[in-house]
């Protein structure tokens, strides 16, 4: 199975047979209570893909978050209409802004969808249900919930290395709870917190995962051990453990024969041995929304997108001549300010939305790896040389020399360069920048106050969020 069914998890809980090794076809039935849903093998692994079809929602990891990361820094000339996005780029976003209130409430909705397979498949009398099936199904849902944990502390409070992470963050809400009606949610865990349990949901998930499944799309977009090592070197990434950054790399690049630097940059929706994880999409699923998806924000409306978010100047002055990271993964068109403009070719369908949402990619592990070992040595890395030239010559570019970079901050200079070109448009260059204390951006709106430690590079707190009574403190200068 390319996909998985969609899925309303508050409102149709969905039950059918189910096997690791076999594809899924399934299909809503009734409504139910989670009593029910729990009752059987079936309905805990059925509950099991609700949450990652949570997942696909276009607030979630379906688009719009993306897009957000890339426009708020400086990779994204975002010209789109929406009134809600329109405050988020120009950064004067108010708090009862829509569109935040739909992100964090959608992010909250998955990890309760997550919440509620960690909390009650234990409960499951079923004979059939082996204690294997049932720690790999809640370790699958305990991965879930880290990702999402962790867009949501970026997107809401300061980078960890702000007072030491001792800032706001968001609220922990580790049980399933009630499963209908507003979820009131408990006071914000620091940043700190968040991280710490975002790390003890992924430990103690990588001994039950499988390294892969039968199905491609499965190995690709379920949960497996090389997504829980993934996930673990961004986080050591983020927050500057530079030996964990190599540990966790290494799983992925070192004698692991399911994954595999691509040679081309056709990879993109394909489910190769480049993705470490995906999210899954397709034309019925179109980020569980019908409304959008990565297409509909980087592609014009010639290609059937609406042409919101053509490459800023900035990033295409960051290339060079002859870069098939441009030459190969761009094309012009028309934006929705009816400017000529340069757009991405990393997505394909901006009429239906489903290409799939690029999450943990060989390439990511390629530049943390020579991130960290550049960092912990201070020095111009050897092996952090042979590891750039791997992309750089899949780039059509010459190789880097030792010899050219002064001191181990210019050698890291490049590598933040190239890991700006690398992953474009995949979300990550807003936290790329304000990890190493760099403004988001440095002309336009945002050029003063876009950097670590000021409260306007975070997202507000819904007002509707303390309205419904939480505990929740506003960001500071909202």
């Amino acid at each position: 199975m390319k996909k998985f069914a969609k899925y309303s998890f508050l409102f149709a809980l969905i039950l059918g047979l189910f096997a690791c090794d076999q594809d899924l076809q399934l299909e809503p039935e009734q409504s139910l209570s989670p009593g029910v849903t729990f009752g059987t093998e079936g309905g805990a692994q059925a509950a099991l893909l609700g949450a990652y079809s949570a997942s696909q929602d276009l607030e979630v990891f379906g688009g719009m978050m993306y897009a957000i990361g890339d426009y708020m820094a400086d990779n994204v000339n975002f010209v789109g209409s929406f009134p809600t996005l329109q405050e988020i780029n120009n950064y004067v976003t108010i708090a009862s802004n829509g569109s935040i209130q739909t992100i964090f409430a959608d992010n909250y909705y998955c990890i309760m969808a997550a919440n509620a397979v960690i909390d009650n498949v234990p409960k499951v009398v079923d004979p059939g249900f082996t204690d294997a099936e049932r720690a790999q199904a809640i370790a699958e849902a305990k991965f879930l919930r880290a990702a999402v944990y962790l867009q949501l502390v970026n997107f809401f409070g300061q980078p960890i290395q702000v007072n030491s992470g001792n800032t706001p963050g968001v609220p922990l809400v580790l049980t399933a709870g009630a499963l209908v009606g507003d979820i009131v949610k408990p006071a914000r865990n620091t940043v700190a917190e968040v991280y710490a349990q975002i790390e003890k949901d992924l430990n103690e998930a990588l001994p039950a995962l499988p390294a892969s499944y039968p199905a491609a799309a499965n190995t690709r977009g379920r949960a497996t051990k090389g997504a829980v090592n993934g996930l673990l070197s961004r986080i050591a990434l983020y927050k500057g453990e530079w030996a964990k950054v190599i540990t966790a790399s290494d799983a992925i690049l070192v004698g692991n024969s399911l994954y595999a630097l691509a040679t081309d940059y056709a990879f993109y929706d394909n489910n190769t041995s480049e993705d470490i994880f995906t999210i899954q999409m397709t034309a019925t699923d179109n980020s569980r929304t019908g409304t959008g998806g990565l297409g509909g924000y980087f592609l014009p409306a010639a290609r059937g997108g609406r042409g919101d978010a053509p490459m800023s100047a900035n990033l295409l002055a960051a290339f060079t001549a002859g870069d098939r990271r441009l030459t190969a993964l761009s094309f012009t068109g028309t934006a929705a300010n009816n400017a000529a403009s340069t757009f991405t070719n990393k997505y394909r369908d901006g009429a239906t939305n489903a290409d799939n949402t690029p999450y943990l990619r060989v390439t990511e592990m390629v530049l943390n790896k020579a991130e960290a070992l550049v960092r912990s040595t201070n020095t111009v890395n050897a092996d952090a040389i042979t590891l750039m030239n791997r992309l750089r010559t899949r780039a059509g570019l010459p190789a880097f020399e030792a010899s050219q970079f002064a001191d181990a901050n210019a050698f890291l200079t490049a590598i933040l360069n190239e890991r700006r070109l690398e992953l474009c448009f995949e979300g990550h260059r807003r936290m790329d920048l304000l990890r190493n204390g760099l403004p988001l951006r440095t002309a336009g709106a945002g050029a003063g106050i876009s950097k670590p430690g000021d409260p306007r590079i975070l997202l507000p707190i819904p007002t509707r969020e303390i309205d419904l009574g939480s505990a929740l403190p506003q960001n500071a200068g909202y």
